[in-house]
């Protein structure tokens, strides 16, 4: 089995993603409410070779910018159906190829470095049930709903492509921690059982007897064979980055507007959050400037390469008030927004 440059495989599923993006725009005849190409330029790539060279955190973005012309039309939940689990290349074929829904996700949580979404979720396992929840800031509920949106439909599809049987039980339960949109009935069509609005959390819940039903597709010489590349994958990208530029990257990843806290982050990485604190410590940062950090360099990314205005900026980097991401970056840079932006274009 050939093998794959570490960074190649998530720049993939960006490219895969991107497709269906463009083609579910096309299908519902929106090309007039999104300009495609020319978001794509302000998000400082070449329209004609964006399929080829976009990476998941432009696509991200670019879904930031274009959610407020989308939302409300049903867009994010019909986009995560578009998904196919072969989208996430060689972790796809290892979580179709395992025995059940248990092993898949330990696999998945084992290699999330593979397949990173802006959100991450838990799961809650009792007696009777296995939730999946969202951990979303109580702050971001509603500037999140599209990826809430998108997450919950394309983790269903990818169940039901392990589970066929599975496709029309009405035992599943989607739960939304925010209220009852106009375009409710979308979520009434893709999701067989009942959806509840206003509720604490944002999650998927099923009987915890789906669990163990084997997979249809499972083999095991097929999962052994994917797990050992996502394995070489993995040792990749932790020969390549240190703790700290593995935060950074999932940083640049995640919706600024809704940055993981250090509590989120820390499981990401499977500690408590005081020993992920001291790792960082001992390399002389603290997460609350890893952040700052971050944002700065998205900042000047912004800047030089897109024509967005500075209030735009503002709002997609998480500042409430726009006068506090000037002065913030005056303070970085030593110089205004404006400023840099003008010696770039030199």
């Amino acid at each position: 089995m050939l093998t794959l440059e570490a960074h190649q495989a998530t720049n993939h599923l960006a490219s895969r993603f991107l497709g269906h993006y463009c083609q579910l725009l096309d299908k519902l005849a929106l090309q007039q409410s999104v300009d495609v190409p020319a978001l794509l330029v302000q998000l400082g790539l070449d329209a004609k070779q964006a399929q080829a060279r976009i990476t998941l955190n432009q696509y991200y973005r670019l879904l930031a910018l274009t959610a407020p012309r989308l939302q409300g039309q049903g867009f994010f939940l019909q986009l995560g159906q578009c998904f196919d689990i072969s989208d996430a290349g060689v972790l796809g074929y290892a979580s179709l190829s395992v025995d059940n829904l248990r092993q898949s996700w330990e696999l998945t949580d084992r290699n999330y470095a593979l397949y990173p979404h802006p959100l991450t979720a838990q799961r809650l396992i009792d007696s009777q049930r296995v939730s999946l929840r969202l951990n979303i800031p109580a702050q971001s509920i509603n500037d999140s709903r599209y990826l809430q949106e998108e997450w919950l439909s394309a983790t269903w599809k990818w169940m039901c492509q392990r589970l066929p049987e599975i496709a029309q039980r009405k035992e599943l339960v989607v739960k939304l921690a925010y209220p009852a949109p106009s375009d409710k009935e979308y979520y009434q069509r893709i999701f067989p059982g009942p959806v509840l609005f206003d509720q604490e959390h944002s999650e998927l819940s099923f009987p915890l007897s789906w669990y163990d039903i084997p997979f249809p597709s499972a083999n095991p010489a097929t999962a052994a064979l994917c797990q050992q590349q996502c394995q070489f994958i993995m040792n990749q990208l932790a020969s390549q980055t240190d703790l700290v530029e593995q935060v950074q990257r999932l940083l640049l990843l995640s919706p600024q507007r809704e940055l993981p806290s250090l509590a989120e982050m820390a499981q990401h990485f499977h500690l408590a959050s005081h020993s992920f604190h001291r790792q960082l410590k001992k390399s002389g940062v603290s997460y609350r400037q890893i952040i700052n950090e971050v944002k700065m360099e998205l900042a000047k990314d912004y800047l030089a390469k897109t024509t967005l205005p500075l209030q735009e900026i503002s709002y997609l980097l998480g500042y409430e008030h726009a006068a506090n991401f000037y002065r913030a970056f005056k303070q970085q840079l030593g110089m205004t927004a404006t400023e840099f932006r003008n010696r770039a274009e030199k």
